[in-house]
């Protein structure tokens, strides 16, 4: 089927955010929400931290927020007015040309053209002329509709099982406080030592343009996309290539037990390396590997997922409202520390939860899997409606 091909501008409002000036944020209540980036959205909707009392780009209730700086491409709507900050972009649809459903659909399955389309150093960004210029399928408006329909379907399958997923993490992250106390308040009274003392090595993953890594085949790398929360995933792997980093890739190697941190957009998110992705590489994230005999893999990606470690671990920001992690602060980050036997009951407790948690990971990435295709034929034409 042949639907004409045309630049996202002719038929979508597109409004780059703007970051407010720091001395006017205010509490959530006093002003207009802000949003400044991956860190302040929600499964759907934003749940912005802070609010600024001069707001510099506003979108609309029914905009699209596409975050344009780090985590490219991630989206949520607008359930109401708020105010973009530089990490993001709002995306309105011209209704008479595009559906907006079918426009998220769009965006989420040209994740990798944006990322090979970005620019910068030290985490990827795209600007609106990127965004301009992107060629979206334009089949007649009740046929986008009726696309939308089928991929929201199929989306809410896997999101089911994603929220299984999510619901057996949740407990095995409950057990964690249990047996541990919330890592601030430390109630336990376990010594505090700072994580460059209890891990062999704290580095980041390569750094690389965007341009570099991605060819067809190359050294297989994680990204932050890759890691969730105390899982990670295969989905949308990166290849960057041998040739041009040859000097960076003992740095950026990885063995199964070491612990994989995302930096920005949601810095802190950890997940440990299993066998399956021994001997890989990865792009811009944290590696720790921790000292077998002091700590535990698992402890440790189970205290950067909760919110007391978080917080001890962000402790300093670049920025009011963005944060950034960095190989400094989590080398002088101070983590309370059972007895390594206090550890690894912990982790017997959590092998146990792992086996119901395995199944819940194969059907999210089967259905994972069936989305993404979906996608694909989707805008190609090839999805019979």
């Amino acid at each position: 089927m042949s639907w004409s091909l045309v630049n996202l501008s002719t038929v979508c409002q597109i409004d780059m955010g703007s970051a407010p000036k720091g001395s006017t944020y205010v509490d959530l209540d006093s002003g207009v929400p802000l949003i400044a980036g991956a860190a302040d959205y929600g499964d759907v909707f934003p749940r912005p931290k802070k609010a600024t009392l001069e707001p510099t780009k506003l979108c609309k209730k029914g905009d699209i927020i596409i975050c344009v700086r780090a985590t490219i491409g991630d989206l949520n709507w607008a359930d109401k007015e708020y105010c973009l900050g530089r990490g993001v972009a709002g995306l309105r649809a011209y209704d008479e040309k595009l559906d907006s459903k079918y426009l998220w659909y769009f965006i989420a399955s040209i994740e990798d053209e944006l990322y090979r389309n970005s620019t910068g150093s030290t985490f990827p960004q795209i600007n609106k002329k990127v965004i301009e210029s992107l060629k979206i399928p334009l089949p007649p408006l009740e046929t986008q509709k009726q696309i939308a329909e089928v991929l929201e379907k199929a989306d809410q399958l896997r999101k089911d099982c994603q929220q299984m997923e999510l619901e057996l993490n949740s407990l095995a992250q409950s057990v964690f406080i249990d047996m541990f106390g919330d890592p601030v308040t430390n109630p336990k009274g376990w010594d505090v030592i700072p994580c460059k003392t209890l891990c062999e090595k704290i580095t980041v993953g390569v750094v690389v343009q965007p341009a570099s890594y991605y060819v067809d085949n190359g050294v297989p790398a994680l990204r932050s996309l890759n890691v969730r929360e105390n899982k990670l995933s295969e989905d949308k792997m990166m290849y960057f290539s041998k040739e041009a980093h040859t000097n960076q890739l003992a740095k950026s190697q990885i063995f199964e037990g070491d612990v994989l941190i995302v930096r920005s957009g949601q810095p802190g998110r950890s997940a440990v390396v299993t066998k399956k992705f021994n001997n890989c590489n990865c792009i811009d994230v944290l590696i720790a590997r921790p000292n077998a005999n002091e700590l535990e893999s698992q402890y440790l990606s189970f205290f950067l997922n909760s919110e007391g470690g978080r917080k001890l671990v962000l402790k300093e920001e670049r920025g009011q409202v963005q944060k950034h992690l960095n190989v400094k602060a989590l080398n002088e980050a101070l983590i309370p520390c059972p007895p390594i036997e206090n550890q690894r009951k912990f982790i017997d407790v959590y092998n146990i939860l792992l086996e119901e948690l395995h199944s819940a990971l194969l059907l999210t990435e089967y259905q994972d899997g069936l989305f993404n295709a979906l996608m694909q034929k989707a805008f190609k034409g090839e999805l019979n409606l």
